[in-house]
């Protein structure tokens, strides 16, 4: 009788197998898919800000400020102004490009390289935040320091 159930049971499993592995894989593909879309919007989000100082237009970039950001820098111009005197290269940068992307608690991170104009190198970590709505803001930006290296 024992070998009857424990044969029983493993035809049950491989029965199930498939069919477990086959949602598991649709779950995979689509956080997967999730995760891509989060990405190109948070891309979306921070290329709009810099294209909008490039533009001079401190109002836009401001739109994509969170409230917390706003709380700091009560106007457009004064958020402006300090991303002008404290990031000149990200207030104007000669180029950019977009690194690794994680999720990290309840915020989503993208690592910014930005050359400036007098080609140096400089590294950002953009928290964006949701604040509800699907309406995904930027809530910090975060030099990441150099570490030194032998070549």
């Amino acid at each position: 009788m024992h070998t009857l159930s424990r044969n029983f049971l493993i035809i049950i499993i491989l029965f199930f197998l498939p069919f477990f592995l086959i949602s598991s894989t649709e779950k995979i593909f689509a956080d997967t898919k999730k995760i891509s879309n989060l990405e190109k919007k948070v891309q979306l989000i921070i290329s709009s800000q810099i294209n909008a100082f490039q533009n001079f237009d401190t109002n836009k970039a401001y739109s994509f400020a969170s409230p917390f950001i706003k709380s700091k820098f009560t106007n457009a111009d004064k958020f402006g102004s300090m991303v002008k005197s404290a990031y000149p290269m990200i207030w104007e940068p000669k180029e950019f490009k977009f690194l690794e992307f994680t999720l990290f608690n309840e915020s989503l991170i993208q690592r910014v390289l930005f050359i400036d104009k007098n080609e140096r190198i400089f590294m950002f970590d953009y928290e964006i935040k949701n604040y509800g709505q699907d309406e995904w803001l930027i809530n910090g930006v975060y030099q990441v320091k150099k570490t030194s290296s032998g070549a």
